[in-house]
């Protein structure tokens, strides 16, 4: 059986439809609409990140970490790790560090660090 609306609601369905094709439209002239200088923006940004590759010194890192150190590195190959107390313990083992990754030593009231770009 064929369901029959009152008038109120089929002016109800009408409107519903009427904004249903408005957004729609509005989606679809958007989309269609985007300035050619953000699809190159958009475009260099996705090749800008699949050619970026970031280098993490790992074995420093753990090392570092493994004599309770502070670790510290940047994009220029620049390598720090700083151990707060300056005991002859933390000499030996930061000297180890140092002649591994090729740093310089030094050691003070600061504690011991090695740093350099290695």
């Amino acid at each position: 059986m064929a369901k029959t609306y009152s008038e109120l609601e089929a002016w109800g369905i009408f409107a519903g439809a009427l904004v249903i094709g408005v957004v729609l439209t509005s989606v679809f002239w958007a989309y269609i609409t985007i300035a050619p200088e953000k699809k190159a923006i958009q475009e260099e940004i996705k090749n800008a990140t699949e050619s970026f590759n970031a280098e993490i010194p790992t074995t420093f890192i753990d090392f570092c970490n493994g004599v309770d150190g502070k670790s510290n590195w940047d994009s220029t190959g620049l390598k720090q790790c700083t151990v707060d107390e300056p005991s002859e313990k933390n000499l030996i083992v930061m000297k180890l560090l140092c002649r591994k990754f090729n740093l310089s030593l030094s050691y003070g009231s600061f504690g011991v660090k090695c740093e350099g770009k290695g």
